[in-house]
């Protein structure tokens, strides 16, 4: 597999040739290549319930190997398999600095070291390890789909894999990945930051004992707010690099907004494209199952995974300041992504 790296400003993007060949595993390389699908985009763009709703009637779990089941009494057809988050990005491409401002390529380790030929993932030796992870990659996930496959009786499903935590190496992973499938899943930046802000708060889900030190008082909230809006457009431009690099046949984009405004409008399409072959009863049966005003009152809140599926509250919940703030960092990527600023 040759590499091709091309520069321009602050930014760097990977190409490949595709390989000629496979790599004479114990399974066809190429064919599972063409079932993945990748999420990528940015945490709390909804990125779970669009992975439930194209995996339904499987649904994620930690009590079993596979890492799925089944909705109890689903009246619908498995035809993909959920893999959440296995953070290979974060292991192939460290962040390395998030503070960086928007651009800044010392946003993630590797383009600092890429041309130090001691560097692990060095150009240098690109040749090498490229294969290689690639295999490494294939392997693991085969291994985990064969299993689920095995359990739910099912003969080469889609396997979708959310990664929303791992965008900032959207453009590697899909580099090694060619035939993959990848869906964009893009939402309003100042929604994304608002979320996370209550997630981490010393009374939200993600603050307190057993997670992040809560966030509390007017200055480490605004820390926090620059801090993850210059995540924000690292994170969305990595995804950007990886979806103009890719195959525009094996790429979607799914807009937050859009799915919460009307999500069988907005699913059918994103359904069709992946072949998943859903009457249109089986996909409203995953609609209403994962519906947020079906979600009873006391598993959804400020404090709760599921806060309020609204957009636009970061209107309301941000002070002055921080709606300045977010709007000085993110507001070029925002009005080039269509949102208001």
């Amino acid at each position: 597999m040759r590499l091709f790296r091309k520069s321009g400003g602050n930014r760097t993007t990977m190409r490949t040739e595709e390989p000629a060949q496979g790599l004479g595993l114990p399974f066809d390389d190429f064919r599972f290549e063409s079932r993945l699908v990748w999420i990528f985009g940015s945490p709390r763009t909804g990125s779970t319930w669009l992975l439930n709703l194209l995996t339904f009637p499987l649904t994620l779990t930690t009590e079993r190997p596979s890492g799925s089941k089944l909705v109890r009494g689903a009246p619908a057809r498995v035809a993909a398999l959920p893999i959440n988050e296995p953070y290979l990005p974060n292991h192939l491409t460290p962040t390395f600095n998030g503070f960086a401002e928007p651009g800044d390529p010392t946003f993630v380790l590797n383009p600092l070291r890429a041309d130090d030929p001691s560097y692990f993932f060095s150009d240098a030796f690109a040749d090498s390890w490229r294969p290689e992870v690639r295999r490494l990659v294939l392997v693991r996930l085969h291994a985990q789909s064969e299993l689920a496959a095995r359990e739910h009786g099912l003969e080469e499903p889609v396997v979708v894999v959310k990664e929303p935590n791992g965008s900032h190496g959207a453009d590697l992973v899909m580099s090694l990945l060619p035939r993959a499938r990848m869906i964009f899943q893009l939402r309003d930046g100042r929604d994304v930051i608002d979320s996370l802000i209550h997630a981490q708060a010393r009374d939200g889900w993600l603050g307190g004992p057993g997670g992040v030190t809560g966030i509390e008082g007017e200055s480490e909230r605004l820390a926090f707010v620059r801090r993850h809006s210059r995540l924000w457009v690292n994170r969305t431009m990595a995804v950007q690099r990886a979806y103009d690099a890719h195959s525009p046949e094996l790429r979607w984009t799914v807009r937050y907004e859009d799915l919460r405004s009307d999500t069988r409008r907005a699913l059918r399409p994103a359904v069709d494209w992946l072949g998943l072959e859903r009457s249109d009863e089986e996909l409203e049966a995953a609609i209403s199952t994962y519906d947020f005003d079906s979600v009873p009152a006391h598993a959804r809140g400020p404090t709760k995974p599921l806060r309020a599926a609204t957009p636009g509250l970061w209107r309301e919940n941000m002070s002055a300041e921080e709606r300045r703030t977010m709007e000085e960092i993110m507001g070029p990527k925002l009005v080039e992504l269509g949102y208001e600023v």
